[in-house]
């Protein structure tokens, strides 16, 4: 009787999903500060990335990027003189561009050539880039990891739950993998409730990360039933290649979910402008395509969960983030509300204005970078134009390189404009909440 009842409760989750009947994800943690890591002793240390995008054996720019971010991991480990063991890698599918034999391939040669005996991957499979070749890519995986596609597996204590695309060509995910994962959380529940689960899947849940609301595009539904029923819970998705050091790559409701940015290239959303790829005139090195990110992720033995958010050309760390009781939402301090209020708008150093230049025909305005005063990126500058009524005949934006280490960004923008002396010219910095900073203004002489 108890198995019937946990399979028919499995059922009314899953056909929620199915029927895109909305489920609402959404906690009720106070606001709260961010702890602090003052001292944090690993039981269990892990890599995640995702969307590596390997091209092929030729892909030189991909697979360096793989083997740095495992030896920046291992080099951290090595600094752990009571835990100096990196435990697992995670890839969150996307492993090739286009599913063929050889990329698989090549990524297997250069993880199997910078893994060390102690490390397991677990890697998994998504439905679009591994997929494109129209045949099933789980067996391809299968071969390289030794695990299955899906897989239940637990280390230092903690259970890992992997769901790679369905075997059914026609579904992304089918039925009979959302039964199986109801029930591998329940026996990851009954084993220790108190312990964090790990779940990883390409495609962000709906309504939770930076890029998986219905417009950005890159969510769906098919497990939102499902997690909401364990706070345990830690998701780590990737597909949208939308920065994880962007505060709502990290979002805590019902359980916690984590973006995993990407290797390969960065992604970002403004205003109503989405799958945006930021690219600056003669400086490549600042472009979407100079980005690759991963995470350094430990458990400590109260269960802490330490999530560090590194870039893997630099071997930086670009964002931390605490989580002290994984298991209690009324704790949670990364929700969105949370983040939120307690962020606060950047601000230019004193000072400093904006320069106007004539070229061509046309205005170039420059205006100095911003400072960050929350620990929070810059996301943007936005110009404004006025004229002499003060009517505004001209918007723009210029997105920060903030998927980079702070340090490699934009020093200062330059706005071309279509405009007449006497014309009113303002730029504001704004953060990732549309939190503006004074503006800094100018007439056009």
């Amino acid at each position: 009787m108890k198995t019937f009842i946990s399979l028919f409760t499995a059922a009314v989750m899953i056909l929620t999903a199915w029927f895109c009947i909305p489920v609402d994800l959404s906690g009720n943690a106070p606001i709260q500060d961010q702890p602090t890591v003052d001292s944090f002793s690993p039981v269990l240390r892990f890599m995640v990335c995702s969307d590596t995008h390997v091209h092929g054996k030729d892909d030189k720019l991909r697979l360096e990027r793989i083997a740095k971010a495992l030896d920046f991991c291992y080099g951290e480990a090595e600094k752990d003189a009571n835990h100096s063991t990196l435990d697992a890698v995670l890839v969150a599918g996307d492993v090739t561009n286009d599913g063929y034999d050889e990329q698989f391939a090549s990524f297997e040669e250069v993880v199997k050539q910078s893994l060390r005996n102690e490390t397991d991957l677990l890697a998994i499979v998504a439905k679009n880039h591994d997929g494109y070749q129209g045949k099933s890519c789980r067996g391809k995986i299968s071969k390289i990891t030794g695990n299955d596609a899906d897989y239940h597996v637990v280390i230092g204590g903690c259970h890992f739950i992997g769901i790679s695309t369905s075997s059914l060509e026609a579904l992304r995910y089918d039925l009979r993998q959302r039964i199986q994962l109801k029930q591998q959380l329940d026996a990851a529940v009954k084993d220790d409730p108190t312990k964090p689960i790990f779940v990883i899947h390409h495609e962000h849940v709906r309504g939770t990360v930076y890029g998986s609301s219905r417009f950005e595009g890159w969510g769906v539904n098919h497990f939102s039933a499902i997690l909401k029923e364990y706070p345990q819970i830690v998701d780590f998705s990737g597909h949208s290649h939308y920065p994880l050091n962007d505060p709502r790559s990290i979002w805590q409701g019902a359980f916690t979910a984590v973006g995993t940015g990407s290797i390969s290239y960065m992604e970002v959303t403004v205003d109503k402008d989405r799958t945006l790829h930021p690219e600056y005139e003669g400086k490549p090195e600042c472009s979407y395509e100079a980005s690759a990110q991963a995470w350094l992720v430990e458990v400590d033995a109260a269960n802490r969960i330490r999530l560090r958010g590194f870039d893997v050309n630099d071997g930086v760390y670009l964002c931390e983030y605490l989580i002290e009781n994984v298991a209690d939402p009324s704790t949670y301090v990364y929700t969105p509300e949370n983040q939120k209020d307690k962020s606060s708008a950047p601000q230019f150093s004193a000072g400093v204005g904006l320069s106007v230049a004539q070229k061509d025909g046309k205005y170039v305005v420059t205006c100095p970078k911003a400072d960050s005063t929350d620990g929070k990126p810059v996301e943007l500058y936005r110009i404004r134009v006025q004229n002499e009524n003060g009517k505004e005949v001209f918007t723009k934006y210029i997105v920060n390189n903030y998927w980079l280490p702070a340090d490699k960004w934009l020093d200062s923008v330059d706005f071309e404009i279509d405009a007449k002396p006497g014309y009113q010219v303002s730029v504001v910095a704004e953060n990732v909440y549309d939190m503006a900073s004074e503006p800094l203004t100018a007439t056009i002489g």
